[in-house]
């Protein structure tokens, strides 16, 4: 019998609102049934995407999402509260004994008292949306997780869960301080480790890998935007403009200034 997939089901459970759900996996939990779409593992609705387009709106909704994601992890309890920019959102760690394999994000829900800014963007929030409706969403996505790494754990594919799972958690992070520290405290395995498979997988270290994906995008903000190089270094996740500098001298051949001639 074959069963649904996890996107699948996300997908239905979405059609016909404007709800964001998101699931993030843990540790090496998950298979090629519940691979996701990065969208789906990321904050992608419009006002978030709004918020996110400074640094400190980025940095800061990043470290919101990861301070929930903690929580979830270490209280083992669903729990559903405000963003720092006021919008509604569950969060609902799935669990298998003791270990949380699993955090699913419904979110974009608004607020009962939104500020000012968000009523400019009332019309692409999903409205009326109580805790009780996302718990029960919740858990038939839990069913479907437990249900499809049940029945596909003994297929054998070049897909790694684990691997999937930290490359999409860099999709949402990449921009802001993040280290190989941080990833493997959030997926609970050594950085050497880590660090291993990453390049068994990649062929690049975890901190190639995130250097490539900032590079590339201060590449397309030095096209397109008037930024000024510190800005945009620290946009792309770079303290230290000397060194953005000269990373991207090594990959381009040239100097930031000179790229945007």
């Amino acid at each position: 019998m074959e069963y649904t997939s996890l996107n699948e089901l996300i997908s239905y459970l979405k059609y016909g609102t404007k709800l964001n759900i998101c699931v993030v996996f843990l540790n090496d939990n998950g298979n090629f049934k519940t691979k996701l779409p990065t969208e789906m593992a990321i904050h992608t609705k419009e006002y978030c995407t709004y918020m996110k387009s400074t640094t400190a709106g980025y940095k800061s909704c990043v470290k919101c999402r990861n301070t929930a994601l903690e929580k979830a992890i270490e209280d083992k309890k669903a729990f559903g509260g405000l963003c720092f920019k006021g919008v509604y959102e569950y969060c609902y760690p799935v669990c298998e004994g003791d270990d949380v394999i699993a955090v699913i994000f419904v979110g974009n829900i608004f607020p009962k008292n939104p500020d000012e800014k968000i009523y400019e963007f009332e019309d692409t929030f999903e409205k009326s949306f109580d805790e009780k409706k996302c718990d029960d969403i919740c858990k038939i996505i839990e069913n479907q997780i437990k249900l499809l790494i049940k029945e596909y754990s003994n297929i054998k594919t070049e897909y790694n869960p684990l691997i999937s799972n930290i490359i999409n958690f860099i999709a949402e992070s990449y921009t802001t301080d993040i280290y190989v520290s941080d990833i493997s405290k959030i997926f609970g395995y050594n950085e050497k480790y880590i660090g291993k498979l990453f390049i068994k997988h990649t062929g690049q270290t975890i901190k190639e890998y995130l250097n490539e994906k900032r590079l590339n995008h201060a590449s397309s903000l030095l096209k397109s935007t008037k930024l000024s190089i510190t800005e945009i270094a620290s946009k792309c996740g770079f303290n230290n403009v000397t060194y953005f500098n000269r990373l991207f001298k090594e990959k381009y051949n040239m100097s930031p200034n000179k790229y945007r001639e």
